[in-house]
């Protein structure tokens, strides 16, 4: 099995996500796609490059999808699946010729085979094609970064391997390839370390090489990618306590073992997980889970020799992780897409562990017991994916499974009560909106939304109430002036609805709703129509294309003239 392998891999990878290209916008793609300035006008190239400037390469095949298929996120789906697709593909390609590279180093008495290396490279890239733990990386529209730093990282690697092989030239490629990983995600500042690793572990070769390699080259590009990794934290970090970094860096230790869990068994993902945030040093969960990666890492310099491929791939799953598990406290503790790159090192302990199965006749026919177990594991993987993509279909569900999954987090509750909302359902909304009331009292969002919710029920006495509450937490919100003011006009009262509305524009001097609303109580209740012409003037003044602000100023000006001249 040569090239063959790699298109059928790729294939299995993109059949499985099929399902998902009719799935919708959710979460954060409605700020990097929806709502995304930079993507209105593709040819404007410096916007789109500049508008997220630490990923331009994302946000510009953002811009090209938006180019070729409009906002339909049909299209954004298929580009992160045939980026899945070519993932896989490079994978396999690593995977066979870290096969053969690993063959010349291994010490073991059964050190695999040329035959068997087609097979081993397409078990281990199919399998990571099909699982899962992908799903959040390879459904999700937002997760292109991990795709787009994925290929551009392998692509890297293996230009690399080729220019210390047999072509200098290559690490031209190399290096350019690796600032698109950089430009994709910050993830990509382990590869030098990475490169490392597979020099040393998996190639063939003499030391003294090795060194002048490690001084001339890895050492250069590993400083010049900490500065701007260094950069990038510099500025995404405000001022922290002194012990944050490790308290961090000790919850994420946990977080790994949490991700190679789902690897091991994918039971129980989710957009969002509760993390067990560690307070102090000498956390008893931490302190254990610190130890067990500091065991790995000594277990794979102790099998170094043994099993080569198997070694490198632990280094590659905590190198590529650790930026992702910094000294910087994330939004979420936790997101699956994370480990979409850092899992490619588990399917690499995984070839190194196949490398020392005979799993080819000599004759290189594959053997029956081998093959079942990888057709069922690899069907059972698929079917649990197929699942996820369904889940991902439905926003409801989603978020209805975030919140089993971190019950104790704000943010799943109120991204469901959104979509609850959204979908009509306001009274499965003021649930969701009443615990998040909870679980963060002063969101003032939560509050206006419960309020509004509370109102379509026709519950409008606690809808004043939770509107007044969102005013408690920031009284300039002239919002919460509004829509106690569209609730005074459901109760018909008129006086309390225009002050209400007067006081909307006292602390938002540019709220063209506020005065349309004013214009329409001061002509159709108040009989004032010079006020009413007023307001529109000064609402057209400040919104010029408002539907129906010109129609109002002049209809207000003849209502008022008529009844000057009447006197």
């Amino acid at each position: 099995m040569k090239r063959s392998g790699g298109v059928l891999a790729a294939a299995l990878a993109m059949i499985v996500y099929a399902g998902a290209l009719d799935n919708p916008f959710v979460y954060d793609d409605y700020d990097t796609i929806v709502a995304n300035p930079s993507l209105v006008d593709p040819s404007n190239i410096r916007f789109v490059l500049t508008h997220s400037p630490y990923r331009p390469v994302v946000n510009a095949s953002y811009a090209l999808d938006r180019a070729l298929w409009g906002s339909d996120p049909f299209g954004f789906h298929l580009t992160n699946v045939v980026l899945h697709g070519l993932v896989v593909l490079l994978l396999y390609v690593l995977l066979r010729a870290a096969c053969a590279d690993a063959r010349g180093r291994s010490s073991s008495g059964r050190p695999g085979s040329p035959r068997s290396d087609g097979w081993t490279a397409f078990a281990g890239s199919a399998l990571f094609g099909v699982h899962p733990l992908m799903t959040e990386a390879v459904g999700y529209v937002s997760g292109r970064s991990e795709l787009l730093c994925g290929a551009f990282f392998l692509a890297s690697l293996l230009c690399a391997r080729k220019a210390i092989l047999r072509s200098p030239v290559m690490w031209v490629w190399a290096a350019l390839l690796a600032v698109l990983a950089l430009l994709s995600k910050e993830a990509a500042i382990a590869l030098p370390v990475v490169l490392v690793a597979y020099d040393w572990l998996v190639l063939p070769g003499e030391p003294a090489a090795r060194r002048r390699r490690a001084w001339r080259i890895f050492l250069p590009a590993a400083v010049a990618v900490m500065a701007a990794g260094a950069y990038r934290l510099s500025v995404a970090a405000g001022p922290v306590s002194a012990d944050a970094p490790l308290l961090t860096m000790w919850t994420q230790a946990i977080v790994i073992w949490r991700y190679l869990a789902l690897l091991l068994v994918p039971v129980g993902q989710s957009i969002m997980h509760s993390v067990h945030a560690v307070t102090s040093p000498v956390d008893a969960r931490a302190l254990i889970a610190v130890s067990g990666l500091v065991m790995l890492l000594i277990a794979a310099f102790l099998s170094r020799r043994a099993a080569p491929l198997a070694s490198f791939g632990v280094v590659w799953f905590l190198a590529v992780i650790a930026p992702s598990s910094s000294v910087v406290a994330l939004r979420e503790g936790m997101a699956e897409h994370r480990a979409y790159l850092a899992s490619a090192g588990v399917f690499m302990v995984l070839a190194g562990v196949l490398t020392s199965v005979r799993i080819v006749t000599p004759q290189g026919r594959l053997r029956f017991a081998p093959a079942a177990i990888f057709v069922v594991v690899c069907a059972a993987l698929a079917s649990l994916t197929v699942v996820r993509n369904q889940v991902w279909g439905s926003p409801v569900r989603l978020w209805t499974e975030a919140t089993v999954h971190a019950a104790d987090m704000w943010e799943p509750h109120y991204a469901l009560a959104d979509v609850l909302r959204e979908s009509g359902d306001c009274a499965g909304a003021v649930v969701e909106y009443q615990r998040v009331a909870r679980l963060r009292p002063h969101h003032r969002d939560a509050h206006t939304n419960l309020g509004i919710c509370l109102a379509q029920i026709n519950q409008l006495a606690d809808a004043e109430a939770a509107f007044h509450r969102a005013l408690e937490i920031d009284p300039a919100f002239a919002r919460g002036y509004t829509n106690l003011g569209a609730l005074a006009l459901l109760s018909g009262e008129h006086a309390r609805a225009r002050d209400f509305y007067r006081r909307a524009i006292e602390v938002d001097a540019g709220n063209v709703l506020a005065r349309m609303q004013l214009a329409r109580l001061y002509e159709t209740v108040f009989d004032d129509f010079h006020s009413a012409a007023r307001m529109c003037g000064e609402a057209r003044a400040l919104a010029p294309l408002t539907p129906g602000v010109t129609e109002c100023v002049e209809r207000n000006q003849r209502l008022a003239a008529a009844r000057d001249a009447g006197r």
